[in-house]
């Protein structure tokens, strides 16, 4: 027969400080995980509208292109203000889902060297800055691109 001190000594309960120790412990692991989780998920909202972002503004660039290069048309400006290629036929083009801005910086003139510069004096060659950016700053993806005023084909230097 078993001694009852020592069927008591083994029924021993946990101590209040070490059920509160394990349940601290199991508190931060969770934070951990949930913070993990919350960071994943904006992580993965940013690197979506990078995505859109970017696909956007390349459209863009296609439309400004067809836009300027549309046969019978003077879709070219000179020394193009900002904004100056987002009309009307550009945009509804775009079909830009809410939520997104699509913008374009001044253009700068492109001299007979390459370099842009002010336009002081438009050359036919402009370097144009296109943006398209989120409604919550999260993304915003930007290209450079060169526009080239269309020419005559009639003409000599043209063809």
């Amino acid at each position: 027969m078993q001694d009852p001190r020592a069927a008591a000594r083994g029924d021993r309960g946990e101590t209040l400080v070490e059920v509160l120790v394990a349940v601290v412990i199991l508190g931060i692991a969770g934070a951990a995980v949930m913070a993990g989780l919350q960071l994943s998920v904006k992580a993965s909202d940013i690197h979506r509208k990078e995505t859109t972002g970017g696909a956007y503004v390349r459209s863009l660039a296609e439309a400004i292109e067809q836009y300027v290069g549309k046969t019978g048309t003077t879709n070219y400006k000179p020394c193009a203000a900002a904004n100056a290629y987002l009309v009307g036929s550009v945009t509804s083009t775009l079909d830009l889902p809410s939520g997104y801005t699509a913008t374009q910086d001044a253009a700068k003139s492109v001299n007979t060297a390459g370099a842009a510069s002010t336009c002081n004096s438009d050359t036919g060659v402009q370097q144009v800055t296109l943006r398209i950016a989120s409604s919550d700053s999260r993304a915003t993806e930007k290209l450079v691109v060169i526009l080239r005023k269309p020419c005559d084909p009639s003409v000599a230097a043209c063809t």
